[in-house]
């Protein structure tokens, strides 16, 4: 899980990042954190839109949170969205942006804790499934079910367990709305989910339905550390 946190204030982001990485210890929960002094270098981070969870302050030097939630929501930006602020007068502004949930400063553990398990709940039932294109209809596509996802020609395939689904949104679409955690671009033209994968095969990984997928020779190393990694949290994670 990514969570980035937007404050101008060095000691309110330190307690927000302390208190993400209290949480997910005590859920036994990935959480990377990225701190950012102020809308505008948020702002220029291109993974910004990958972000599960973005914490933003309010009253800051420059753009407000409003107003950078405002650009980010007109990007597409579909994770949630919890403001920190020392006023409850924005509250109308924050329901027209979906936020989450506001934080009132100071915060407190069992406030943050309150949030962060609200905003856990949403980002699960959100990951659950993906809603994708097919020519003019959307279609709900079950997340645990998608083997792989494929570029052929001009054409963009989700393999599933129950068959192929041709769609119309492009392969980094569809990256940006699938877990980061659990999928993974192995090739220029490939998105897996790993909880697929039977084994890696010198340069290939062996899917379950014994489809080989190429492994990019310029990442490839960095690629099969992450899906070790990835292979050996699942197996920690079962152990508890």
């Amino acid at each position: 899980m990514l969570a980035l946190i937007c404050d101008d204030l060095a000691e309110d982001r330190r307690v927000l990042a302390e208190y993400c990485d209290r949480y997910g210890k005590e859920k036994k929960l990935k959480i990377q954190t990225l701190q950012y002094e102020n809308a505008g270098a948020l702002l220029q981070n291109k993974d910004v839109l990958k972000a599960d969870i973005l914490f933003l302050d309010i009253y800051m030097e420059g753009a407000s949170g409003i107003d950078a939630a405002k650009i980010l929501r007109g990007k597409g930006y579909k994770g949630t969205l919890i403001f920190t602020t020392t006023s409850r007068e924005h509250y109308a502004e924050g329901f027209d942006l979906a936020a989450a949930h506001y934080l009132i400063k100071p915060i407190s553990w069992e406030a943050f804790c309150k949030a962060a398990g609200r905003c856990n709940k949403i980002t699960e039932l959100e990951k659950k499934s993906i809603r994708v294109n097919i020519g003019r209809s959307e279609l709900n596509v079950d997340v645990e079910g998608i083997r792989y996802i494929e570029v052929y020609g001009h054409k963009t395939i989700i393999n599933t367990l129950r068959g192929e689904i041709n769609v119309t949104q492009s392969l980094a679409a569809l990256e940006q709305v699938l877990p980061r955690d659990s999928f993974l671009k192995c090739y220029r033209c490939f998105l897996i989910n790993m909880n697929h994968v039977q084994r890696i095969e010198g340069d290939s990984f062996l899917m379950k339905d014994n489809r080989e997928i190429p492994i990019s020779r310029d990442n490839r190393v960095q690629i099969k550390s992450r899906y070790l990694d990835y292979m050996f949290s699942k197996m920690e994670e079962e152990k508890c």
